[in-house]
This record gives C-alpha cells, structure tokens and sequence, in this order.
C-alpha cells in the first residue's frame, strides 16, 4: 500500500519553479483624444509553486505600437506584475489558473515633428526634432487562463485573458486617469 500511494503521489508533484515565455496583446483604451488601439509584444513569467494549488509568479511584459489613431507615435510600456495564483485542476491534464496581480507600468512614447525652416539662419532647410514623454503608474491586471500538460515538463497555454487595468496620467485632461485594457 505505501508502494501504490507512492506511485500516486509522485504522478501529482508540481515543480517547484515554472516559466512561460510567449506572445502578448494588448487592446488599450487610450486618451480622449486617440482611439483605442492595439499593442503587440512579448510577455514572460516566472513561478514559484509552494505546493500544488498556491504559487507565486513574476509577470514581465512590453508591448509596442507605432501607429495610434493615424498618428505616428513610437509607444511601448512594459510592466512588471506579482500575484498570487491559484490552480483548479479540471482534469490530469488542463488546468485553469486564476490571478488578479499588481505592480507598474512604465510607458515612453515619442512623435518626429518636422518644419521647413522659411526665414533666417537657413531657408528651405528641413528641422526635424523627436518630442517625447515617459511615466511610470500602478497596473493591476486580473484574469485568467488554460494551460494544458504535455509532457512531465512542458505544457501549451492556448489562452489567457486579463482585465489589465493602467493608472497612467492623462496629459490632455487631469481628471482621466484610468485606462481600462485588454490584455
């Protein structure tokens, strides 16, 4: 019998440390003045498993967009979010996992204006200057996901979906502060 609980036992061990590296999308709700739009980019996490069903993981990601609204804006953010997980088994192989995590974002964006110089000290010549702004806000996202086991050390996250909440200064209107995103 202790040979058969042994066996069982080790057929449910959870590894200590997991990672995940993949693709992210973000649709971000954006300022008054530019539509929402849609960011691409890289996310990865990593997971530190107490037991089975609690662990916690590091959430890193950045993602970039070159184009809002028609307006050529060079936009990335990145963030860095910690949560605690929980993990419910639906079956030996998929799993869904929970999380609501907290943490930063940090956002540069840049424009390229450009003039024509018509008076003094050279006219005709092209001036060009990059206008640029960066902040750093809270972020919370909140959410979930499917992972399904593969193999004893790799398994396939066909999706995850958070509610990724921003807290970025609206440098239009002071009062706009929240920014509702899709993560």
């Amino acid at each position: 019998m202790v040979l058969m609980f042994t066996i069982a036992g080790s057929a449910q061990d959870t590894p200590q440390m997991e990672t995940f590296v993949g693709y992210t999308y973000v649709r971000a709700s954006s300022t008054s003045k530019f539509p929402a739009y849609s960011a691409n980019g890289r996310g990865g996490q990593f997971a530190y498993n107490f037991n089975h069903y609690v662990s916690t993981v590091a959430d890193i990601g950045a993602v970039h967009n070159n184009n809002i609204g028609g307006n050529r804006i060079d936009n990335t953010a990145a963030d860095f979010l910690v949560r605690p997980t929980h993990f419910f088994s639906v079956s030996a192989y998929p799993a869904l996992c929970s999380s609501c995590c907290f943490g930063g974002v940090y956002v540069a964006a840049s424009s390229e204006l450009s003039a024509i110089v018509v008076d003094i000290p050279a006219p005709g010549q092209r001036i060009t200057v990059r206008a640029t702004t960066q902040q750093a806000a809270f972020a919370m996202a909140a959410g979930g996901g499917l992972d399904i086991k593969i193999n004893e050390h790799v398994s396939f996250r066909p999706i995850g979906l958070d509610y990724y909440l921003t807290r970025l200064q609206n440098l239009r209107k002071q009062e706009d502060n929240s920014q509702n995103n899709l993560r």
